[in-house]
């Protein structure tokens, strides 16, 4: 009975409008217009550091075309958005322009950068940090949450384009939800561009593991892996270990070497030397160089001027 009163409306009102038609003309304009942002200093500060020297847009509004529509996701808040396009052109672009050039972030960043205010949880109750595609695009995750690991003071809370400073309160998170995170999406697009000696897959070719979340950080370490995400795969654990190289400090890096054990770290260390040969024989970087500089922007981070939007 439904079914066919919903066709009984749709045919009366068919035939209204035809009737309507008679009498009066159609208005040639439309009434379905399409919105329009309105650009900011943010933006034209984007299209200055991001888009005109690298191709890479940043999209920090929410655009369901380019989300992952198997995920529940809310947009990122734009005040940490630009907090992290600071960031990230402070702790990734640049660090590795100063090592090598312009060219190579041009040639071999992606060109699209996205920003999700939440985390995607997996069915397996993982949290997805991270995805890159195609060696094209990078989404971070979880950008919301920068709320967490840093304190803003605005001088005028009516308006961000007022001013406003930041202090970060929880370096080591950030470093590990953002940092870390694009490091890592980054060498999934260098590896897609030019494959690493097999060689590393036969370090821990046996202690892959699917269930790689059953893993705590002590036993993923014994077994040879910098994280308990670095055993799910060889490219995973490649990845891992690169990107966890340039943003653990060495006090850090030899922690996990301890915890790891003469074996486990055997492995690491192993595993580290191919990747470290990778970066220097494909793309002429020196990690060890890479890493002296990021280190060294650490310690410079708070001295960005976070407000400042001018085009530079």
């Amino acid at each position: 009975m439904k079914k066919i009163l919903l066709y009984s409306l749709m045919l009366t009102f068919g035939a209204f409008a035809t009737t309507a038609c008679d009498d009066e003309s159609l208005s040639s304009t439309s009434v379905i217009t399409n919105s329009v942002n309105i650009e900011t200093e943010f933006d034209k500060w984007l299209e200055e550091n991001y888009r005109a020297p690298y191709n890479i847009n940043f999209y920090y509004r929410y655009e369901d075309i380019e989300t992952d529509m198997t995920y529940d996701l809310v947009p990122a808040k734009e005040i940490y958005s630009r907090i992290l396009a600071k960031m990230i052109r402070f702790l990734w672009i640049d660090p590795y322009t100063e090592v090598t050039d312009i060219h190579f972030m041009r040639e071999n960043s992606p060109r699209i950068m996205q920003v999700i205010g939440c985390g995607a949880y997996n069915s397996n109750n993982t949290l997805q940090l991270g995805t890159a595609e195609g060696g094209q695009k990078i989404t971070l995750y979880v950008g919301n949450w920068l709320e967490d690991f840093l304190k803003i003071d605005y001088t005028n809370r009516s308006n961000e384009d007022d001013g406003y400073t930041v202090t970060i309160t929880d370096v080591d998170m950030i470093n590990h939800y953002y940092l870390h995170t694009i490091h890592h999406e980054f060498a999934h697009i260098l590896n897609q561009k030019i494959e690493y000696s097999t060689d590393f897959n036969t370090i821990s070719q046996n202690d892959y593991v699917a269930q790689w979340n059953t893993l705590n950080e002590s036993e993923a370490a014994e077994m040879g892996f910098v994280s308990p995400y670095a055993s799910s795969a060889s490219g995973e654990d490649f990845v891992e270990v690169f990107s966890y190289y340039l943003t653990w400090s060495e006090a850090e890096w030899q922690a996990k070497l301890e915890q790891a054990g003469t074996s486990g770290a055997d492995r690491i260390e192993r595993k580290l030397a191919i990747v470290k040969s990778y970066m220097a024989d494909n793309w002429n970087i020196d990690m060890d160089q890479l890493r002296e500089v990021l280190a060294r922007r650490y310690q410079e981070i708070d001295m960005l001027d976070w407000s400042n939007f001018n085009a530079e």
